[in-house]
């Protein structure tokens, strides 16, 4: 275990958009089940004047009414520095325990050539970063599963750890679900089409109880259920999201090209997902450190 201090507060971008609205809404839920307080930033650019825009104000006054109307007794404290989004965001996650967005208005290919805000704030905070996404609008945390994309890497840890500790304290079921296709394995070939790949699928299964027995431990009261899908982790995790209240991915900070190129299930989940996404990269302090 780390001995990092886990950083404190939920950080939530505001621009004056419906996404950031509902975005502030679930943070002030979720800030209301850690104990955290609520952060509302506005960033506006650097200007010459002095002194806060009563428009910037007035998106704040909108912002913390949502979380008003959303979640009764949570701390809410509002600021309006100045600079580039991506980056007073990045630096604020040094501190924070969570940075929530809303959902990013670029496309893949948009991303790729022209900044996102929402990408660039998830590929290199050092804290999770949740993106509000919905089909329906706002939804308070409920009976529906957090699901957590599992494939025995060193990021994929990180989001084991704060997918359990999400599910805890959104009193959720958790799925854990390892993704393969024949091509992943040592023995892929053409006999691969004619393969039973029952015992291969039950020991990924066992290797997931195992990687995880000491979350499992930590969080007894979170009901873990353990899949092995067949498929690509962004196909197989799109699908989950229809019918998750969050799906929690590790992310190697890859740049939107770097990720089209080599793929990456986190981008795709940004741009795509149908519920709230939390990505975690490697160094993201984890939640057992703050005990």
């Amino acid at each position: 275990m780390g001995t990092a201090n886990v950083g404190h507060g939920i950080v939530v971008g505001i621009d004056g958009s419906d996404s950031a609205l509902d975005a502030a809404r679930w943070a002030a839920c979720v800030a209301r089940r850690l104990g955290e307080p609520i952060d509302l930033v506005h960033v506006h650019p650097l200007t010459s004047g002095d002194g806060t825009d009563p428009s910037e104000e007035a998106v704040l006054t909108a912002a913390e009414a949502a979380v008003r109307g959303a979640v009764d007794r949570v701390e809410v404290r509002r600021s309006t520095p100045s600079g580039k989004p991506d980056r007073v965001l990045t630096d604020l996650s040094r501190e924070a325990r969570m940075i929530v967005l809303g959902h990013t208005t670029t496309t893949e290919w948009e991303s790729m050539i022209r900044r996102s805000d929402v990408v660039s704030v998830a590929n290199h905070a050092e804290c999770p970063v949740v993106t509000w996404r919905s089909r329906d609008g706002f939804q308070p945390p409920d009976g529906r599963p957090v699901v957590v994309g599992v494939d025995g890497t060193e990021v994929s840890e990180s989001a084991v750890e704060h997918a359990f500790a999400t599910a805890a304290a959104l009193e959720a079921p958790l799925v854990a679900i390892h993704t393969w296709t024949e091509q992943s394995t040592l023995t892929y070939g053409e006999g691969s089409r004619f393969t039973d790949w029952t015992a291969y699928v039950e020991h990924r299964r066992e290797e997931m109880k195992s990687h995880t027995s000491g979350h499992t431990e930590r969080f007894p009261d979170v009901a873990v259920s353990y899949r092995v899908e067949r498929g690509k982790p962004d196909i197989v995790l799109l699908e989950e999201s229809k019918s998750a209240q969050l799906v929690v991915v590790g992310s190697h900070g890859r740049s939107p090209l770097a990720a089209a190129v080599v793929g990456s299930s986190s981008q795709g989940l940004i741009h795509h997902s149908c519920c709230p996404v939390m990505i975690c990269r490697a160094h993201h302090r984890s939640e057992t450190e703050a005990h």
